[in-house]
């Protein structure tokens, strides 16, 4: 994901409702057409990860990685070689009492090796933490699989949680675990009895200078220990980083409650630090991420921040030294030789320092001119779009590039060579750089056009493979998904600028839905130049030049006419699930994104947060794929018992055979 969505924000909230809504079989399924590769068995550097998020060691030197969507805990072993130590990549909550290989995780996050060298694993989704002993066996060790947050003064194995999420153990063999929706930490003692020991349970900012357990908390993620086991807290969502010492007071050690980047060269407190999920402690210093493309140090004596490694957010390759490294969502963790070793999450690899410069440790395969059902791996897809010869076309967002699947099924790079940035005009396509591509359409002539999000503006490349910029505009502000018309018009979403624009063959640049930088509602069946949106996203033109939008924020799909009138064709404007079978004017949406249309104007949205796809079709609302739980539960299932996490772009092939475009769990899916 390049930037935060409702449904991540909304995590905690929609583990509330995990609970599988009941379906009819149906005879259509949903299977992965591209992305999902893992590669264990080889070579790490030919391995791919889905978003890699925490790492640990155990005495022999091999590393730990939780694989957060891939459902996995990933060994690597020093020589290189990587295999799955725990989880089968199907989501879910079984096999306690047997091998961790054939167990089910649900979207796993911190690892920790107690003192005999048994893993622990904080299994989110499960509200649970699990345990691998040292023969590989996995049971349950704190949690009863129940939401909730209960158990204080009892046996860790009968309490509830909300979502554990980092684990640490201090020198005494005590396990710190954040619960992050209880917005509390809570501790587990050698005899298995947990008690909380920082925040009061409510969502807020108070305490410092008091007992710990009287704090507000907001979101902690990550821990931390010192050699005097003081354990420092990533308060997430409060931008600080606490502190509690071993008399159980709290206090601010980093971070002025700003979401921005600032401070470097003073106090930690008057640093803007911004939102932190990752900590590490060594050598007398605390490690963190701060605004995600840098990772911050502060010493302890010192209490003084700058920055470590890190520059701008991005992936620039590797053999770069670590202050002109790019990195996004990074994690810092250092082996037990000192070595330095970043957890790079939306890059979907694992780094380390070589002689002063980084270098891929694991991940990084893509699977260029391979199968892509089998064999491919994506970096947070973002779009989809299909050629009149029936290839389909990727913006492969995090991996900056476009990637193009064959009617063969075979897998290339079509633009981008990987790196982020902004160059290659008037050359070959797959040497330019593109920076977080989100948007992609083919004209009838065979030009793709590309909405480079992060560089701002729309690209061309051309049936020869050149490439060039097509459009820029100063009020280009956070260019998505690209629709075109029969009469080769191209339109823009501008989710942050609020408008959708018309750009002509000829280059003419103008509004045709919404106010520039105006966001909100102000009604229908106005001219849509006047009328309000609030976050346009997916486009669609049908055969006589209507323009549909996902209106994701007003919780609304809209048509704009020919004429030019903006009317709702699906949503009341409450974000919720309802009215299938009815009218979709009187449905319940929450957060449409991706749309597609086919000529005769029949309409299928991502309704992210119900996490399914609906189709609108003579004005009814109907779902086709989805169970309305998230966490990848397999190929092959019916469309309505499959799970989906974060469809943001659906795409309808001229046999009408719906694609979607899972951006949480790397991978496009069709729907047949």
């Amino acid at each position: 994901m390049t930037k935060t969505r409702p449904i991540q924000v909304l995590l905690v909230v929609a583990l509330l409702a995990m609970t599988l809504a009941s379906f009819s079989i149906v005879a259509q399924t949903v299977k992965t057409v591209a992305g999902g590769y893992v590669g264990d068995g080889g070579p790490a550097t030919e391995a791919a990860f889905q978003e890699p998020y925490f790492i640990a060691q155990d005495k022999a030197g091999n590393f730990y990685v939780s694989d957060f969507s891939a459902c996995r805990v990933r060994k690597i072993t020093p020589g290189g070689s990587i295999s799955t130590y725990a989880g089968t990549g199907i989501c879910g909550y079984t096999g306690d009492g047997g091998p961790a290989t054939s167990a089910t995780l649900g979207l796993p996050t911190g690892v920790a090796f107690d003192k005999t060298g048994n893993l622990y694993i904080a299994d989110g989704v499960n509200n649970v933490v699990r345990k691998v002993d040292t023969s590989g066996i996995i049971t349950t060790y704190a949690g009863t699989g129940q939401p909730g947050y209960t158990g204080d003064g009892g046996p860790a194995s009968q309490a509830t949680f909300l979502q554990p999420y980092g684990l640490v153990f201090d020198s005494k063999s005590n396990l710190y675990i954040t619960d992050i929706g209880n917005h509390v930490v809570r501790k587990i003692n050698k005899s298995a009895i947990i008690n909380t020991y920082a925040g009061n349970g409510t969502e807020g900012y108070s305490g410092d200078g008091g007992p710990a357990k009287q704090a507000m908390l907001s979101y902690p993620r990550a821990m931390a220990v010192d050699g005097k086991d003081n354990l420092y807290i990533a308060d997430t969502q409060n931008y600080r980083v606490r502190v509690v010492d071993k008399s159980g007071f709290i206090n601010t050690f980093a971070g002025n409650g700003n979401a921005g980047f600032t401070g470097d060269g003073g106090p930690a407190t008057q640093a803007a630090i911004g939102g932190v999920s990752k900590l590490t402690f060594h050598a007398g210093a605390l490690y963190l991420n701060g605004a995600r493309a840098r990772i911050r140090y502060v010493p302890v004596s010192t209490n003084i921040i700058n920055t470590f490694a890190g520059s701008t957010f991005g992936y620039d390759g590797d053999n770069h030294d670590l202050l002109n490294s790019e990195f996004n969502g990074p994690g810092p963790f250092f082996d037990t030789a000192g070595g330095f070793i970043v957890v790079d999450a939306f890059n979907a690899r694992v780094r380390i320092e070589v002689s002063g410069v980084m270098q891929t440790m694991a991940g990084g395969y893509i699977g260029e001119n391979k199968p892509a059902a089998t064999a491919s791996a994506l970096v947070q897809p973002e779009n989809i779009a299909f050629d009149s010869a029936g290839n389909y076309y990727i913006a492969d967002s995090a991996g900056h590039r476009i990637r193009r699947v064959s009617t063969k099924g075979k897998i290339t790079t079509y633009a981008g060579n990987g790196i982020s940035g902004y160059s290659g005009d008037g050359g070959q396509a797959t040497s330019a750089q593109l920076f977080f591509p989100e948007g992609v359409v083919v004209d009838p002539g065979g030009n793709l056009y590309i909405a480079d999000t992060f560089n701002g503006l729309i690209r061309v490349v051309d049936t020869g493979g050149i490439i060039n910029t097509f459009a820029t505009d100063a009020n280009f502000f956070d260019l998505t998904s690209l629709a075109m018309d029969t009469s080769g018009n191209l339109y823009s979403a501008d989710d942050g600028a609020c408008v959708v624009r018309k750009i002509t063959p000829q280059g003419a640049i103008s509004v045709v839905a919404g106010v520039e930088f105006s966001c909100g509602y102000n009604g229908d069946n106005i001219p849509a130049t006047t009328a309000m949106l609030n976050g346009p996203f997916g486009l669609g033109v049908d055969s006589k030049g209507n323009l549909y939008l996902g209106d994701y924020l007003n919780n609304r799909v809209r048509k704009v006419t020919a004429s030019g009138t903006i009317k709702t064709i699906a949503g009341d404007g409450t974000c919720g699930f309802s009215g299938d079978g009815g009218p979709a004017t009187s449905a319940e949406v929450c957060y449409p994104y991706g749309l597609a249309v086919d000529a005769a104007g029949d309409v299928w949205f991502a309704d992210v947060n119900n996490l399914r796809v609906r189709e609108i079709s003579k004005g009814i609302i109907n779902t086709v794929a989805g169970s309305g739980s998230f966490a990848y539960n397999g190929d092959g299932l019916p469309a309505l018992n499959t799970n989906l996490d974060d469809v943001v772009a659906v795409g309808v092939n001229s046999k009408k055979v719906v694609y979607l475009v899972d951006d949480q769990t790397t991978r496009v899916r069709k729907v047949h």
